[in-house]
């Protein structure tokens, strides 16, 4: 039977580029006081990104979130209260040092997202082209973010490494993972998507397979004992999609791919008019 969605009976989890945040990467005063003022009211709200949890802690900086965040695509699940991991995702051994060698065999320019001493970090090796820099440039803006040159990749080979992420022309990159594909089958989760911030660059990101946001989102639900709730959530790309087949109600913003607001529920407006948090706003407490 059809129970009516409620700030008491569902918890909301929102993708952040392209979905809650704004075409400048960030989250209006608007609509982080909004927010604020939904989770002191009950609201059971958490975010799903791509992003590390170092970048998501800037851009949503005073915000309490109430449920845990799901980053890097679900690598890493993590209290953002506490800036600590509660469960780590990385790639298998045998393919983390499959996928180094390739790299040193062919010269790849490659960010490598990973875990040591409990610590993350981002190492880069090989950087070639324009895109890659504004990547590199990017993150060298975000206060805490670890960054490190690696030109032998012999130090990242003994740490937990969570994502690979390749920058590069479409073209190369879709050969890149069909390759990957096909040699490590379901061993990996991959993502190829345009970066919005720097158009005409393309990043392919490979994770484990474990590291996804749907199941992210099913650990969170039954840890936290919230399997009796409704599941609400919000997106715009791809890498949104697994969640949204799992969801009791899934919501695209009005500039989401079309497969993503086929997949929707509804679709709400666009991400530059702070939808997600103008959505929320409506809903009844009971």
């Amino acid at each position: 039977m059809y129970k009516e969605q409620n700030l008491s009976n569902t918890i909301f989890y929102s993708d952040l580029d392209g979905t809650l945040l704004n075409n400048n990467a960030e989250l209006s005063l608007e609509c982080s006081q909004g927010l604020k003022g939904l989770i002191d009211k009950g609201l059971l709200f958490g975010v799903a990104s791509a992003r590390n949890l170092t970048t998501i802690a800037r851009m949503l900086h005073g915000i309490s979130l109430s449920l845990p965040v799901i980053n890097l695509n679900g690598a890493y699940i993590s209290d953002i209260n506490k800036m600590q991991h509660i469960q780590i995702n990385g790639i298998d051994q045998v393919i983390k040092e499959d996928i180094l060698e390739s790299i040193k065999k062919h010269n790849r320019g490659v960010f490598i997202s990973n875990h040591k001493d409990n610590k993350d970090g981002i190492v880069h090796y090989g950087l070639k082209n324009f895109g890659e820099e504004w990547y590199l440039k990017d993150r060298k803006s975000c206060k805490g973010q670890l960054l490190i040159s690696d030109d032998t990749l012999s130090n990242v080979a003994s740490s937990e490494i969570t994502c690979f992420t390749f920058i590069d022309n479409k073209e190369p990159l879709e050969a890149l993972k069909a390759t990957i594909l096909d040699k490590y089958s379901y061993g990996v989760e991959v993502h190829l998507f345009e970066n919005q911030y720097s158009k005409g660059w393309y990043w392919l990101t490979v994770h484990s397979h474990l590291a996804n946001k749907s199941k992210a989102i099913k650990f969170i639900m039954e840890q936290y004992n919230y399997t009796d709730k409704l599941l609400t959530v919000f997106g715009d790309s791809m890498n949104d999609l697994e969640m949204f087949n799992m969801a009791d109600t899934a919501i695209a913003v009005n500039n989401a791919i079309p497969c993503i607001k086929e997949k929707s529920t509804f679709v709400i407006g666009n991400n530059n008019t702070g939808s997600v948090v103008n959505y929320l706003s409506t809903l009844k407490h009971y």
